[in-house]
Order: C-alpha cells, then sequence, then structure tokens
C-alpha cells in the first residue's frame, strides 16, 4: 500500500529522507545506494521513479507560487526567469514599481532586479520590454555583488543588450570600462577618481575584470592583487582562464608577474599544447579529475579525448560546489558532442550530484529554463533514451 505525499512536503525534505533511509539501511548491512533509497521512497509514495516524485513536487510548488498575490516581488522574477512575457505585462499593469524590485533570485542566490534575470537568461525580448517599461539601466545592485546590468551583459558579451543600456544611458564606471575593453575610459577613470572603494566593486580582484593586457598592466602597476577571491573564490587567474581561449593572453601577462597558470586553467584555456608537455613530467596533474572537468566545462573535446585516451576519468567530479560530474557540465551546457564522448568513454549518467541530487538528465532539463539554450534539448532526448 502506498503512502500519499505530505501537503507540506518538499524537495529538500525528500532529500533529507532518502539520506536518511539509506543510512538506516546501511546500519542493517545492506549493500545500497542513494538512488535505491530514492527510488524506493517514489515508489512508496506511488511513483514510477524519483525523477516523476521531483517533478511533481515542483509542479505543486509552481502552482503553489501561481496561487500567491500576484504583485509578489519574487514571483515577479520568477517570471523574467523563465520568460513569461504575458504575465510579465499583466503584472506590471497592475503593480508598474514591479520593474525595478530587489527580490529573492529565481535560480540561486543573491538579491537582483528584474533586468538583471533577463540579462543573464538571454531572455532579449522580456529584456526590451523592461528597459522600456522603465527599468533603471543603472541597476540597483547592492545585494548583487555591485553587479550592474551592463558588467553582466558585458561579462556574457551580449551585444545587443549592451548597445540598448548604453543608449538609456547606463552609467559606464571603472568595473565597466574594463569589462568592455575600454582602456581609453579605463584610463581616465583611473586618473580622475582611482579604485573604488570595495564597498562598491564586485567581491573579489579587480583583475578579474580585465578583458585586455593593457589593462591587466595598470592594475598591476597600482598594486592590484590577482589573489583575492570572489564570492565562488575564484581568483583573478581562475577568473580569466574562465573567459577559455580568449583568456589565454591575459593569463599570459599575469604569468610575466609571476603569477602561476594552473594546469586546469590551461584546459579551460584549451591550451592542449601547454597540457601535453606537462604531463611528460607531471602527469598526475595533468589527468586529474579537476582538469578534465576544466576542459569539459568549457566545450574542448580534442582535450578531452586525448585525456581519456591517458586515463582521465570520464566520471570526474567538481571539486566544489555540487560536485557535479563532468558530465553533469556538458548537459548543462547542452553540449551534446561532449556528452557523447564522455559516455562512450564510460560517463555513469545516473550519478547524482550532491547539492540537487539530481541526474545530467535533470540538470539538461533545468539548464533549458535557467540559460533559455535550445541545444539542451538534444541533450535530455538524448540522456532520455539512456535512462
Amino acid at each position: 500500500m502506498t503512502h500519499s505525499l505530505p501537503e507540506k512536503a518538499s524537495l529538500g525534505w525528500l532529500k533529507k529522507s532518502a539520506k536518511q533511509l539509506l543510512r538506516r539501511w546501511r546500519a542493517e548491512g545492506r549493500d545500497a545506494k542513494l538512488a535505491d533509497a530514492q527510488f524506493f521512497l517514489a515508489r512508496d509514495y506511488g511513483f514510477s521513479s524519483w525523477r516523476s516524485m521531483r517533478q511533481a513536487i515542483e509542479a505543486r510548488a509552481a502552482e503553489s507560487l501561481e496561487n500567491q498575490a500576484e504583485n509578489q516581488d519574487d514571483r515577479f522574477l520568477l517570471l523574467v526567469g523563465h520568460g513569461d512575457l504575458d504575465a510579465i505585462r499583466q503584472a506590471l499593469r497592475k503593480k508598474p514599481e514591479l520593474v525595478n524590485v530587489v527580490a529573492a533570485h529565481p535560480f540561486w542566490g543573491g538579491r537582483p532586479q528584474p533586468l538583471h534575470v533577463a540579462v543573464e537568461t538571454n531572455r532579449r525580448d522580456v529584456f526590451e520590454f523592461l528597459l522600456d517599461a522603465g527599468a533603471d539601466p543603472d541597476g540597483d545592485n547592492r545585494d548583487y555583488d555591485n553587479w550592474s546590468p551592463l558588467m553582466l551583459a558585458s561579462s556574457r558579451q551580449r551585444s545587443a543588450m549592451i548597445g540598448m543600456l548604453v543608449d538609456k544611458g547606463a552609467t559606464i564606471g571603472l568595473c565597466e570600462a574594463l569589462l568592455m575593453a575600454d582602456d581609453e575610459r579605463l584610463a581616465n577613470l583611473l586618473a580622475d577618481s582611482g579604485i573604488p572603494p570595495a564597498t562598491l566593486r564586485p567581491s573579489g580582484s579587480l583583475l578579474a575584470l580585465a578583458r585586455t593586457q593593457t589593462a591587466i598592466e595598470h592594475l598591476l602597476a597600482l598594486g592590484v592583487s590577482p589573489d583575492s577571491k570572489d564570492r565562488w573564490g575564484a581568483d583573478a587567474m581562475e577568473a580569466l582562464s574562465r573567459l577559455g581561449p580568449r583568456g589565454q593572453t591575459l593569463i599570459d601577462v599575469m604569468a610575466r608577474h609571476g603569477n602561476e597558470i594552473k594546469p586546469e586553467e590551461l584546459a579551460r584555456m584549451g591550451n592542449q599544447k601547454e597540457l601535453e608537455i606537462r604531463s611528460q613530467s607531471a602527469p598526475g596533474q595533468v589527468f586529474a579529475d579537476a582538469v578534465i572537468k576544466a576542459a569539459v566545462d568549457f566545450g574542448h573535446a580534442n582535450i578531452v579525448r586525448w585525456m581519456l585516451s591517458n586515463g582521465a576519468n570520464p566520471n570526474a567530479r567538481s571539486p566544489a560546489g555540487s560536485r557535479e560530474t563532468a558530465l553533469h557540465s556538458a548537459a548543462w551546457n547542452g553540449d551534446l558532442a561532449m556528452v557523447r564522448i564522455l559516455i562512450e568513454a564510460g560517463a555513469d549518467a545516473g550519478l547524482l550530484d550532491e547539492e540537487h541530487v539530481n541526474t545530467p538528465l535533470g540538470w539538461s532539463e533545468v539548464s533549458r529554463t535557467v540559460t533559455n539554450n535550445p541545444d539542451c534539448d538534444l541533450v535530455t532526448a538524448y540522456l532520455a533514451k539512456l535512462s
């Protein structure tokens, strides 16, 4: 006989219940995995799988959200994140000031505004509508690590959004100038007012925002440290390597000033030649999990194939955060070619990350909403056939 899912059941509660059940089983001497406990709970509550139960919980949460007052700030940002333009129009007709509300991020931490979320999720139609509806192009960024909408658009290379923000009069401060690779403006700003105080700029090193060699030289000459870490724990070298191949010339400048380039940073930038050289003397460092994970994160298929052929782990996990596997990352990116490479090398599509307790298939499904990337549909279809 199955049990009814409690009215106030949440995904977090279910995850804890599954872990408690697993601990009890193991105490009894049973050889079981977390996935076994999750499947047992799902069947006990009348569902065919953990995934179907999770979807039911999420649908219930969404329905509950819909039933809340339509002028709730958090719900408005959720509508923006999902790109529901009709609902956004309706909400703004009832409460126009929602266009500049500061509320909880619909997908991760921090308290941004609707314009920030529209930039991040690459929803240009929503972005344009919000600007026309009176969204402040400078943003209220105090609760979002001082990242302005223009900084977000510049860091993601959303050229159309950059142009629209500038046309609307967005302020181009020192951080924006760094991200926009505007060396002339940067020099003038440094001469006029110097480096802004930490309370007015993002966490971490200003060097992480630099996009030209000249900018890096300027900042280093002013004594800016590359070692300060941002809220994700990345120093300047890691952050610059996350630009992929276009970060190589910037990293090279940093290296000339005595900063070490780690193997995972080479992998992010796609520098296979240097990795091959280092592998001759330090194979354990080059073929480590963090390095192949970095190559997968940034879509360097040739490096990944080479690493796998030399014994790298196809089930490599992130060393921090949600501890997702390389396959989770490829799925999130909508990188079907990379997903196939990993699966063919023996990657396990059933492994779960440790924060969301979800499979690569689940990550692909979530990414389709969060990143608005249609390539995730192909990955979802492929992985669904394997399950």
